[in-house]
This record gives C-alpha cells, sequence and structure tokens, in this order.
C-alpha cells in the first residue's frame, strides 16, 4: 500500500493543481514497465493520494515559500527500499505542478517515510502482513522465461517482473540456482511458500 497525505497551508493549491500533483504521484510511482498488467493495475488500487489543508499555519521565519509536509505510509517491511524512490516521485509532482521549491536554503518541502509494522496493516480491515498485500498484487499472476530472455536477466518467480543479476539485484540460492526477485516483498513471499529461513540463507 502507498497511502500518501500532503499537508500545506489553505488556500495554497487549487483543485486543478491538487489533481494535478495527485496524478503525478501515482504515475511516477507506478511505473514498471516490466510488471504485469494486473499487478499494476492492482497496486493502483491501493495507492492513494489526498491534502490536508491547515487554516492556522505557522511557519518561524518570515517571507518563508508555503511549506508542504508529506507523510508517505508503506509497510515497515518496504520502507527503506522505497523511501528514496516515494521522496523522488512526491518531490518530481509538487515541482511540477505546485511550483514548490524542493532545493535551496530554505526548503519548503519535507517528506517522511513511515512505516507500518507487521500486524498492524489492516488490508480490508484485517490484520495483515506485508506479504498479504504482495499475494493480492500478483494473485493470478504466472511468470514465465520468455525465450529471448537476455543473459544475466531472470523472471521474479513471483510477481513476473525481469531482474538483473548483479551485485545490487535481490537474490536467493535455492536448490543450487540462483533466484532473482524485482523487490524484497517479492522474496519474502517466495521465502515463505518454500519454507525456507532467509537468516540462514545465502542472499543479498
Amino acid at each position: 500500500m502507498n497511502l500518501i497525505e500532503i499537508a500545506c497551508p489553505e488556500g495554497t493549491l487549487d483543485e486543478t493543481q491538487r489533481r494535478e500533483v495527485a496524478g503525478a504521484v501515482i504515475a511516477n510511482l507506478l511505473v514498471e514497465p516490466d510488471a504485469p498488467a494486473e499487478a499494476v493495475e492492482r497496486a493502483g488500487r491501493i495507492t492513494h493520494v489526498w491534502f490536508r489543508e491547515g487554516r492556522t499555519w505557522t511557519t518561524g521565519g518570515s517571507g518563508a515559500a508555503a511549506p508542504f509536509v508529506v507523510t508517505v505510509t508503506v509497510p515497515e517491511a518496504w520502507r527503506e527500499e522505497l523511501s528514496r524512490r516515494a521522496m523522488g516521485a512526491v518531490r518530481a509532482a509538487l515541482t511540477r505542478h505546485a511550483g514548490a521549491a524542493t532545493g535551496g536554503e530554505d526548503p519548503a518541502v519535507w517528506i517522511n517515510v513511515v512505516g507500518v509494522h507487521e500486524g498492524s496493516i489492516g488490508m480490508n480491515g484485517k490484520p495483515s502482513m506485508s506479504t498479504d498485500i504482495v499475494r493480492y498484487l500478483t494473485r493470478g499472476v504466472e511468470p514465465s522465461a520468455p525465450a529471448d530472455l537476455p543473459d544475466g536477466v531472470v523472471i521474479d518467480p513471483v510477481c513476473g517482473m525481469r531482474v538483473r543479476l548483479g551485485p545490487q539485484a535481490h537474490t536467493l540460492v535455492h536448490d543450487g540456482r540462483t533466484i532473482g526477485f524485482c523487490a524484497t516483498g517479492c522474496l519474502a513471499v517466495y521465502a515463505q511458500d518454500h519454507d525456507i529461513d532467509l537468516t540462514a540463507t545465502v542472499r543479498r
């Protein structure tokens, strides 16, 4: 899940700007060229952007630009991996559609990525784990390797995305072969399905 709350002083953005910022954030977050269409569609269903305007918003400095304080909520298991991407998506959207100053001596945009602990995620109102979300996203996906798969590239067995093997890849050695994953979430699901203890397995 990606829940993005954008707070700013009342009147900072009009309705058109809010819609443009929200659309750009979602578009930036859901760019996965190799992902199955059904997985991207489901990811869109659990990605939400909303705005909260403060009526009494006090900034200590004089002449400061209208501030934006953004909270991005994701499963804690994904927080470290998603933080840079989420910040970039929000920053780019605000820069392009809201004229927000995202650099310089006095920053006007603060983005906090907050992780929700395992079991404290309430998907459909029920206590859930990050792996439950991955299973929802990949339901019905049947990964298969195309005949023209380049050397050094493998197919994530959970979501079907292409993964280039290398030092930065998420990998797991299982039954004598190296398996690549697009993210730690898919790796965790695979480990659960195969009773693999990740603390005792060779992986990145």
